[in-house]
């Protein structure tokens, strides 16, 4: 189990590293975002940026310890280990649709409760939502959704560019943010 994730964490390529980056840099970023956010008195934008500050460590850090692939082998054993790794496809099925469930209620939540934030922030959650999409895509593992992020340059391919897109449009929010780009909804 753990021999399979430690392989994983060894074939970081340029891909990851890039990857990786690109995620600190959003994070930099929206470090500042905060601080300007903080320094305006704007409490939900001063949250929202200090929220994505974690999320986008968090997601870098995964990004070379592939912890999703702990967590598959993990539930891999424990499916065994109990019997029912033949009906493992209907958990998965479960999974995927209990995390899209939430997800879809996170967004609406976000949506609802950024709607009087300035329009950088509601950017960023759009980009944010682009990247909770890759990684929707990436749990389900689905044969024809690996077959569409995986088309292109094997070293970065199309689902590395739809995660970079994501990182992009928080680091830009960011950017618009901190530079003192103001309209509100």
């Amino acid at each position: 189990m753990i021999s399979a994730w430690q392989t994983s964490i060894a074939k970081a390529d340029a891909a990851d590293w890039i990857t990786v980056t690109a995620y600190l840099i959003a994070a930099i970023l929206s470090i500042q975002a905060a601080q300007q956010a903080w320094l305006r008195r704007e409490s939900r934008d001063t949250l929202f940026w200090r929220v994505t500050v974690v999320l986008l460590l968090f997601l870098s850090v995964n990004e070379l310890l592939d912890l999703q692939t702990l967590l598959t082998a993990i539930g891999r054993q424990y499916a065994v280990q109990n019997g029912w790794y033949e009906e493992r496809r209907q958990v998965q099925y479960l999974f995927i649709i209990g995390l899209s469930g939430l997800g879809v209620i996170a967004g609406i939540f976000m949506l609802w409760w950024t709607r009087h934030t300035d329009n950088a922030v509601r950017f960023a959650l759009a980009g944010l939502a682009l990247i909770g999409l890759f990684i929707l895509f990436r749990a389900a593992s689905f044969h024809h959704f690996d077959e569409l992020l995986g088309r292109g340059n094997p070293a970065f391919n199309l689902g590395s560019i739809q995660e970079i897109a994501g990182i992009l449009i928080v680091a830009s929010s960011a950017i618009l943010y901190k530079t003192g780009y103001r309209r509100k909804h």
